[in-house]
């Protein structure tokens, strides 16, 4: 047997041809991901990729997918909705996945973790606001 024996053809894009169209075609499927993003409560919302709005969550049964490339790294994005708080969240992009946002209005954002009172507008203004006197 001769070394020209064993090679195998490649396909035009440099890849090996092993199964046929069905295996490419599987190959593409399998190359992207899919990354369905909705809000509960189901408002309308703006998810933005720093500052690329990638879509709208348009409502009820009205999710955003988005295909991204398979292993491309994280997605950082932030939800907003009129009426709520921005919403940072990450997707990632080694499987297909769903991210439910959890939006909470501003008026209930004390019962968030982590929630600060704010200074009434007058406070640390007093000419001795915490200096020693000397």
């Amino acid at each position: 047997m001769t070394a020209a024996a064993l090679v195998l053809p490649l396909a035009a894009g440099g890849a090996m041809l092993t199964r046929g169209a069905a295996a490419d075609e599987a190959g593409v499927a399998a190359s992207k991901v899919k990354l369905v993003f909705q809000t509960v409560p189901v408002v309308k919302a703006r998810v933005m990729w720093g500052r690329k709005l990638l879509g709208v969550i348009a409502g009820p049964r009205r999710p955003l997918v988005i295909e991204r490339p398979r292993d491309s790294g994280p997605l950082d994005v932030v939800v907003r909705a009129d009426g709520y708080l921005p919403v940072h969240t990450r997707a990632y992009t080694f499987t297909d996945g769903k991210v439910s946002v959890k939006l909470t209005p501003v008026g209930e954002k004390q019962t968030l973790f982590g929630y600060k009172q704010e200074l009434p507008a007058d406070a640390g203004t007093a000419p001795d606001a915490g200096a020693p006197d000397r």
